[in-house]
Order: structure tokens, then sequence, then C-alpha cells
């Protein structure tokens, strides 16, 4: 169930006309500062207009987890949601009903991909076939950022700082890219020019 949204369906995503059912947009909204951030769950819904430093376009908290802070860069996406809200993070709602709803979100902006999960039941392995909406989670703006940033070129030095992952390789076990976003990655690289 490890997937995330890839900056086309993130794109997709913020387009999305919500407009009618304001919970929905809220959520949708706090769910994109997520992906924009890479904060997990216990730290975007604690997030304060206090945490935000328009001036020097930055987001500071210290995390429930660690107890560290992290200093985020405001993006234009993250920039344009707390316009919207003047200033002021969307209100959260709790985890279960913000994944409830991101489903609903996410299958009215079509993400219908076929995903396959493997899993282990009674000791055999069981395949299962599910429409990507079905998957989608709060956790899924978390993975979505670390793996978007390192697609986009982001050092993945840089990255850890801000996921708190402390090795390389628990991060590099996080995100999420598909063989095909492996070789878009590579295709302009030096190597295989």
């Amino acid at each position: 169930q490890n997937i995330y949204l890839n900056s086309e369906e993130l794109q997709a995503l913020f387009n999305l006309d919500l407009s009618k059912v304001p919970h929905y947009d809220r959520v949708r909204d706090l769910f994109l500062i997520g992906c924009n951030t890479g904060l997990r769950f216990s730290d975007l819904s604690q997030l304060q207009i206090e945490n935000v430093d328009s001036h020097k376009k930055i987001i500071r908290v210290r995390t429930q987890k660690t107890d560290e802070t992290v200093i985020i860069p405001i993006n234009k996406v993250v920039s344009t949601i707390l316009r919207k809200y003047k200033g002021h993070p969307p209100p959260a709602i709790s985890n279960e009903k913000m994944n409830e709803y991101l489903k609903a979100i996410a299958e009215k902006a079509r993400f219908t991909e076929a995903i396959e999960v493997v899993s282990t039941k009674g000791g055999k392995r069981v395949k299962e076939i599910f429409k990507k909406y079905e998957l989608v989670t709060v956790h899924t703006a978390r993975r979505s950022f670390a793996t978007n940033a390192y697609l986009a070129g982001v050092p993945t030095i840089s990255i850890m700082k801000i996921t708190g992952h402390k090795t390389e390789k628990s991060f590099l076990n996080y995100i999420k890219i598909s063989q095909e976003d492996n070789a878009n990655k590579l295709i302009n690289h030096p190597f295989f020019k």
C-alpha cells in the first residue's frame, strides 16, 4: 500500500473544484500542504500560523515524534493555500476521518490506476488489486513529498533533514519510484548521454 502521488496527480488535486463540499476542500488543502512539506500527520494537524514565517518563506516545526526542529521552504502551492486561509493552515480533523475523505477526493480526481498489493495471509502470499484512490491516506502525503523531491533532484541529505530519516538506507526504502520513474530520472544523466 506504499503509493505516492506524482506531480501531475498533485496538480490534478490542486485544480479539483471542491467548493461545493467545504470539508473536502479543507482536507485536500491540508493534504497538499503535507505533500509539499513532508510533515507527519501529528505535526501537520498541529500546524499553526505561528509556525509560518511568510517573510522568510519557511515553515518551522518542532516535530512530535523526534522532538527536532525542521525548517521547510514554502513553495507556490503551500503559499497559495495559506493565502486562501488568510495565512492560517487549514483546520485539521482526525486521521481516520481525513483518510476517509481523502479516498473520496482521490476518487473524484479519478486516480483509478490499478495497483497490485501483495500481502501474507495465513502464511500464503495473496495478491489483491486496488484502485489507486482506495490506497490514498494521510501518510501518502509524506511519501509523495519525499519521492517527488528526490525525482526533482533535491539532494537526499536535504530531504532527510526535513523528513527526519537518520540513514540514507531507511530514506531510500521510504521513497517509492517505479522502474519508469527511475529511467526518466536517469535519462538526462551524463552517464547515459
